[in-house]
């Protein structure tokens, strides 16, 4: 929730940013920063069950290329990286040793993901002209995905390809010729992935997030 009260504001103080209208070229180019929370999540197995807990706040970056399909449709292709650090871990079922369920334990480690995307987009100009454009999108695709638990005594990792999509929110305003900023809230989530630890035990988990992003835009 307080990702969403912050996007509130950021739309907000960017609305107050506005200059002119939007370029109309039928193609441009962004970068995009974002500050990324990870939800806890469970990850499972045959033996040991617990809840992962990740660090407050992460980090993406990203690149992308869009196309105006028409005035109220648009199309992205987009690569991000995303990265969030494990903070900690808590038992719900350990078959091998009951004694540590109900702890929690401090743990290194984090998820990283590769995320290739296909995002269509609804520009909404029903409102008239705001001086800026809101609109929303959804995307599908594929993430990379590279996670990792590390403790004292156990240790968890592995690597894989999985199916991946999201939503999105924001808002573009113009900043000058050819280029606009835009800002945005995105909700992105992996169907469940596979890692083992160094015994062989295999665990089921996923990756959902929440995002704040920022992008700039050259139009071209």
């Amino acid at each position: 929730m307080r990702f969403v009260s912050a996007a509130t504001a950021a739309v907000i103080a960017a609305s107050a940013l506005t200059i002119g209208t939007l370029p109309a070229n039928a193609a441009y180019l962004g970068l995009r920063g974002s500050l990324v929370e990870t939800d806890d999540d469970n990850s499972t197995s045959v033996s040991i069950d617990y809840t992962q807990k990740y660090d407050d706040v992460g980090f993406a970056t990203g690149i992308y290329l869009g196309w105006v399909l028409d005035e109220d449709f648009r199309f992205e292709a987009a690569v991000d990286y995303r990265n969030n650090d494990l903070d900690s871990i808590h038992i719900i079922r350990n078959d091998f040793d009951n004694s540590t369920e109900g702890n929690t334990y401090r743990v290194d480690g984090q998820a990283e993901a590769v995320a290739l995307m296909g995002n269509f987009f609804y520009d909404i100009h029903a409102f008239g002209d705001l001086g800026f454009l809101p609109w929303v999108g959804a995307g599908v695709g594929g993430a990379y995905i590279r996670y990792s638990a590390n403790q004292p005594t156990t240790f968890a990792q592995d690597e894989a390809w999985v199916f991946a999509y999201q939503l999105m929110a924001g808002i573009t305003v113009p900043l000058a010729d050819h280029l606009s900023g835009s800002v945005g809230y995105r909700w992105f989530q992996t169907r469940d992935f596979k890692y083992a630890d160094q015994y062989g035990l295999v665990f089921k988990t996923d990756l959902t997030q929440q995002s704040i992003d920022l992008g700039l835009q050259l139009h071209f």
